[in-house]
């Protein structure tokens, strides 16, 4: 009888343990759901990258396998720093072909939104999360969306998604094209058709960016170029001038060459014609070789004229001096040279940096390169205007610059008056003085009383 009675509390027992086991592994069962989808884009622009700080659209998918219990509420967070204060959420189930809106109420709470469904979503449908215009923090960082699950089995932790988004950081530029969308005034300048397509504020902000490389790009060419260029446009220069006949016809030839054809078509020469015959090279460094080839011809013409120009006493004072003829060249003649072809040489420097974007046809990134491509990805005419303020930046001083010189070299040679200098209208001006006259009466009266 003992024996029996210990049989069945044993069963019993068992019973009591699988029971157990039972109601422990139901919450389990639920935790089979899985995020099957997590995507998010700005609003309106599919492909693009997600930024913080920005609305995006968080389209969010939560698959209910067969067996899994009903799902009556959601409780969606996300990170801290996301602002939901404008969002809308719209939530639909998938089985399937056949998608069916689902109704639900929304509370936000931060970051975390609580979605309740009118009906239990039944096992064996997708349920899909769509939040318009969510702000993510501004900081940019990994978007983990986490949560509940309220189920006829109780709550459940939604299992995190299978990949992690990344959402970035705005820079400067695009801040700055996010707010201009927002103003009122720029949608009002952009309804102007002229106005949109020559002036636009969003790409003159983006090609300021974009362009400000290829404009250092362009200045490192004729920063390096044109200090090339002097000392061989010197030569030949001297060249030219040398009573060596041969010496005299080669420097000519080169310089009528050069000078007769277009910089557009040497440039071609070199980056096509060179590769030919097995001579390669970095584009940039061929790029400088061009420009300083080009404008050396240039100004050994320059130099020629502005030696040609010194007075033939000068030499006749330096051979007197015991000067041989290139001390004469060296202390006398040349330092007066630079001095008349100093406006001229700058000049030329003017156009040898507006030359650079000829190198945008043989794929050099400088400005003009750079203003092309955005040109073609906008559809837009801005770029091209941003480039061409981007070199009046540096034109504009440097023509100023050359009037100055022309002025002051006409006033050294004696052909011209210096111009008077206006008075300045924020010049300090003294108290009025009080005469001398007028001292001596006060003190006189003063010694009267």
């Amino acid at each position: 009888m003992t024996t029996i009675f210990r049989l069945r509390a044993r069963v019993a027992a068992i019973i009591v343990a699988v029971m157990l086991v039972t109601a422990a592994v139901m919450p389990v069962a639920a935790m089979a759901m899985d995020v099957t989808a997590s995507t998010t884009r700005p609003n309106g622009f599919a492909g693009q990258d997600t930024y913080g700080g920005k609305p995006t659209r968080l389209t969010w998918e939560l698959r209910l396998k067969a067996g899994d219990p009903g799902v009556s509420a959601l409780t969606i967070e996300l990170p801290a720093g996301t602002d939901l204060s404008n969002s809308t959420v719209a939530v639909i189930t998938l089985k399937g072909l056949q998608r069916t809106s689902v109704k639900s109420t929304t509370k936000i709470n931060g970051p975390t939104m609580d979605v309740t469904f009118s009906q239990p979503v039944e096992p064996a449908a997708n349920i899909r999360v769509t939040v318009e215009r969510l702000v993510l923090p501004a900081a940019g960082g990994t978007l983990q969306i986490t949560g509940t699950a309220t189920t006829s089995a109780g709550i459940v932790p939604i299992p995190p998604a299978p990949t992690r988004l990344v959402y970035k950081r705005m820079t400067v530029a695009e801040g700055l094209i996010f707010w201009l969308d927002q103003q009122e005034w720029v949608k009002a300048w952009n309804s102007v058709n002229f106005l949109n397509m020559f002036f636009k504020p969003q790409i003159i902000v983006a090609s300021i960016f974009v362009e400000f490389k290829g404009w250092l790009v362009a200045m490192a060419l004729v920063a390096v170029g044109f200090p090339l260029a002097i000392p061989a446009g010197l030569l030949l220069a001297f060249a030219k001038m040398s009573k060596i006949a041969p010496i005299r016809w080669i420097s000519s030839f080169y310089i009528n060459v050069i000078r007769g054809t277009p910089l557009f078509l040497q440039i071609y020469i070199a980056f096509f014609g060179l590769p030919l015959v097995g001579i390669q090279g970095n584009k940039y460094v061929l790029g400088i070789i061009v420009l300083a080839l080009n404008s050396s011809a240039y100004l050994a013409e320059i130099f020629r004229a502005g030696i040609q120009s010194i007075s033939r006493g000068q030499f006749e004072a330096a051979s007197s001096l015991g000067m041989t003829y290139w001390q004469a060249m060296q202390n006398v003649i040349v330092p007066q040279t630079v001095k008349r072809v100093l406006p001229t040489m700058t000049s030329e420097f003017i156009l040898l940096y507006k030359d650079t974007a000829m190198l945008s046809a043989v794929g050099v990134f400088e400005l003009m390169m750079y203003s092309k491509n955005l040109s073609a990805i906008t559809g837009n005419v801005t770029p091209y205007v941003v480039a061409a303020g981007f070199y009046l930046m540096v034109t504009t001083p440097l023509i100023s610059y050359v009037r100055t010189l022309e002025e002051r070299l006409a006033v050294a040679e004696g052909g011209a008056t210096p111009k008077p200098k206006k008075p300045s209208r924020f010049k300090w001006k003294p108290s009025s003085v009080v005469p001398d006259t007028a001292i001596m009466a006060s003190s006189a009266e003063n010694e009267a009383r």
